[in-house]
């Protein structure tokens, strides 16, 4: 809750609202999903496998990992801007010869069009056969070459047969970028805020908090409801004068100074709307310390 209100205030402190002015977005190459299908098959199943095992890793004594949360991760692992996808954006496609070959980084890189490919090919790879992907994860009885032979081989016929040689007049992609950190973890925002349905649109400050809270909260409330809710958490003035405005101020300063301070201004624009939530007065912070 706190990740999405500091949004909306960075948003509403640009006066813009969530819009995006950056150059167009990269576009797949379709065309090269067929030289590439069986490798990123190969990937994915590297990738699948070792994020199940940190999730099982991960659970309190006593716990099992669910099926459902496994095909949840399998549909994530076709996009480059989630946690489950990331392993796609620090990918890159090389061309040696007549073939295509994929080549791992260990940073994150700018979504290109080589990126935006690997993901159309893990796409084809999944196809319908989520759940059944993730009934064998969930089984657990597979090492990585058994697994890979079964998802490759047997479930998908992504590597049944040699890919075809590569044209000699293929156009070589673009070389691999590796991207800021902030600014790929921003994207990773952006995109959780687009699956609550607030990418691309324009809000006032009112709207932004409701839909964030509608987006938190789901179908148990009505509209009526999470406004009164809103409401009664709104800071008085012996609890919390302007916090909002302080947030905003704060995000502000981003917006001038440069993404050099990104990291500090969300720490303490997000320190402001913890204090607003919880009705505690927030500690005076000056824009200059940071």
């Amino acid at each position: 809750m706190r990740l999405c209100l500091l949004l909306c205030t960075l948003a509403l402190a640009s006066g813009q609202g969530f819009t995006n002015p950056k150059k167009p977005a990269a576009v797949a190459r379709k065309e090269d999903v067929k030289y590439i299908k069986c490798q990123a098959c190969e990937a994915l199943a590297k990738n699948a496998l070792r994020q199940v095992k940190a999730a099982r890793e991960g659970l309190k004594p006593g716990k099992k990992l669910d099926e459902m949360t496994i095909i949840e991760k399998v549909e994530k692992m076709t996009n480059p801007s989630k946690d489950e996808g990331e392993w796609i954006a620090k990918t890159d496609i090389e061309e040696e010869g007549s073939i295509l070959k994929l080549v791992e980084h260990s940073e994150v890189g700018e979504c290109n069009s080589d990126c935006k490919t690997i993901a159309k090919a893990v796409e084809a790879v999944i196809g319908d056969s989520d759940t059944d992907i993730a009934e064998e994860l969930w089984k657990g009885t597979m090492n990585r070459s058994q697994f890979t032979n079964w998802l490759c081989h047997r479930q998908t016929d992504s590597c049944r047969s040699k890919p075809p040689p590569v044209p000699a007049d293929r156009k070589p992609g673009p070389e691999f970028k590796v991207m800021d950190a902030q600014e790929a973890q921003m994207q990773k925002m952006m995109e959780n805020m687009k699956e609550m349905g607030m990418g691309g649109q324009l809000w006032d400050r009112d709207s932004a908090m409701q839909e964030v809270a509608k987006g938190e909260l789901g179908d148990d409330y009505d509209d009526d409801e999470i406004t009164d809710m809103l409401s009664a958490g709104a800071p008085t003035a012996s609890e919390g004068p302007g916090v909002l405005d302080k947030a905003s101020d704060l995000a502000q300063d981003v917006l001038k100074s440069g993404k050099e301070k990104l990291s500090a201004a969300y720490t303490g624009a997000a320190d402001l709307l913890s204090g607003w939530g919880s009705g505690d007065k927030p500690a005076d912070t000056k824009t200059s310390e940071l």
